[in-house]
């Protein structure tokens, strides 16, 4: 509810009013009810149930329109389905700036940079049509590219400008039945479809109109109206300058055409006295996130760069390397381990800030349990950061990637700790052959800081790192493959077998086949275990703001 606002509530008991105190209710377990969710000024609710599956309706007072959704379900998430209504009157309009806000911080959630094409339609129902024939393409398109399921990570934004009315062609909700359909939108796809609908003209916008084509989504507007074509480009122009996406972590241009630094705008290179030694991510302008061991018995990185992107003046200075209190190579040397890699993370400052121009490069990437991964991750505002690693890391083998030597993104599967497989992929630490081969407990060696990768007994094979690859962020491909915001799960640290010669051309990998009977393994820091130190030199005034 807005403040200073009331509403009515129409429950089984009668009417209730409900005010800036609110009203007290039964408490039920959070996995059992939805939060109360408030009745909007100038509408009326009917409903007053929360638990899951419960339904609360909306309607507006005489008069108004309702945007939003008129009807919301207690979802098994805890949340309620849809966007928040609200009421408006019919000669009301969106302010520029307003539209520039609250469009722009929607469309950022689905922001990705891709090749399209165009389409046209003489009316809303037919130029949606026009969408949905459109989709049907791409999809035949994969399909004879032997790629039948890659549409599916495609995110889609529908932008529809009009006045709302459908006096010709019909109905336009079939048709956004249609795309709903053909890209499968169910609660788990939700993401995956977004149609904005933008008014323009003065007396004839019809804001029903605009609602039954616009989707609906919580914490998130959809339908605009404006009072000139004027005003709309101007809106456009705000949400669209390079200024404001400035700040955007982990956007990258996910088009054929794209470069490797373009897909991948985060990652840099970091170079010592004799050349390349690792790889690494910017994780702010100022910040680069790489891997403690690249600078073992190294106490002058004076003369050590950065580089940052490709071309003349892209190699930056350090100013400052942090590594993790807790890493030491020799840490266990009187135990039988020669090599102890846990906590192997470092931070780098840069001597100057990297700047993004118009072309986007470079970009930070985002780091879990930070309000812009919330952002990416499209989680509500009260979020902690184990729901993150719920989301990032949930699965039994985590699909992900990291850069290789010759700027490719070899796939890995992650095995998170405390899943099925992760006994028999660290396991893999102490075969035959290793410096850990006897080492008793592979605890010793793998703790529960470090993600796993490496083929599974009887599952496809998988790309090894090579020696060149270590501080490399792994990026689950979940959310990579799509155009979004892409947050790092982890920095490459160290494996079993290096696939890839003493020497190599820069950016090319020969790789060359484990011995018989090995199998290859890789670990990784996952940054999920070492948030107090990313916390204590990245957050604070002015910096990267975390979550709980």
């Amino acid at each position: 509810m807005s403040p200073g606002s009331s509403g009515v509530e129409v429950g089984p008991g009668g009417l209730e009013t409900e005010g800036f105190g609110g009203r007290s209710h039964l408490s039920l377990p959070p996995a059992e009810h939805c939060p109360n969710p408030g009745v909007p000024a100038g509408t009326t609710k009917s409903g007053s149930r929360y638990r899951l599956g419960e339904r609360v309706s909306y309607r507006c007072q005489a008069g108004l329109s309702l945007v939003g959704s008129a009807q919301r379900i207690c979802t098994e998430a805890g949340e309620w389905s849809g966007a928040e209504p609200s009421c408006r009157a019919p000669f009301s309009y969106d302010r520029v700036e307003d539209v520039g806000a609250e469009f722009g911080a929607s469309f950022s959630n689905v922001l990705g940079l891709a090749n399209h094409g165009n389409g046209t339609g003489t009316n809303i129902r037919a130029a949606l049509l026009e969408v949905y024939n459109m989709i049907l393409f791409q999809q035949q398109s994969f399909d004879r590219q032997g790629k039948p399921d890659a549409w599916k990570k495609i995110r889609h934004a529908i932008i529809v400008l009009t006045d709302g009315k459908y006096n010709m062609g019909g109905s336009p909700k079939d048709a956004v039945d249609k795309i709903e359909g053909v890209l499968e939108i169910k609660p788990d796809r939700k993401d995956y479809l977004d149609i904005y609908a933008f008014g323009i003209g003065t007396q004839e916008v019809d804001w029903d109109g605009l609602n039954e084509i616009a989707s609906k989504k919580e914490g998130e507007r959809h339908a605009f109206k404006m009072d000139s074509s004027q005003n709309l480009k101007a809106a456009f122009e705000d949400v669209l300058d390079t200024k404001n996406i400035h700040d955007l972590c982990g956007l990258g241009n996910d088009s054929q055409s794209a470069t490797h630094q373009q897909r991948n705008p985060w990652h840099v290179v970091i170079k010592g006295k004799t050349g390349a030694s690792c790889r690494g991510s910017l994780v702010s302008d100022s910040w680069v996130l790489t891997a403690a061991h690249c600078f073992n018995q190294v106490t002058d990185t004076s003369l050590w760069r950065v580089q940052v992107g490709k071309g003349p003046r892209t190699e930056i200075s350090i100013k400052n390397r942090t590594d993790h209190p807790k890493y030491n190579i020799t840490a266990k040397a009187g135990q039988g381990i020669p090599e102890y890699y846990d906590y192997d993370v470092s931070l780098i400052e840069l001597q100057k800030a990297v700047s993004a121009p118009v072309c986007l490069l470079p970009r930070p990437i985002c780091l879990p349990c930070t309000t812009q991964a919330n952002r990416a991750l499209k989680k509500p505002q009260g979020a902690t950061c184990r729901d993150h690693e719920l989301e990032l890391l949930s699965q039994e083998q985590v699909p992900a990637h990291f850069i290789s030597l010759d700027n490719q993104s070899p796939g890995a599967r992650l095995s998170p700790g405390s899943r099925p497989q992760r006994p028999s992929c660290i396991g893999g630490a102490i075969q035959p052959g290793m410096i850990y081969a006897n080492v008793s407990d592979v605890s010793q060696v793998v703790t529960d800081r470090f993600l796993c990768s490496g083929q599974a007994s009887g599952g496809s094979k998988e790309e090894s790192t090579c020696k060149g690859d270590t501080g490399s962020g792994a990026v689950p491909d979940t959310w990579v493959s799509s155009p979004c915001l892409s947050p790092q799960v982890g920095v490459v640290s160290w494996g079993t077998y290096n696939p890839c010669p003493s020497k190599q051309k820069e950016n090319e990998v020969k790789n060359r086949q484990p011995p018989r009977g090995h199998v290859p393994r890789d670990f990784y820091v996952s940054l999920f275990r070492v948030q107090d130190w990313l916390r204590q030199h990245l957050g604070g005034p002015g910096r990267e703001t975390f979550i709980p």
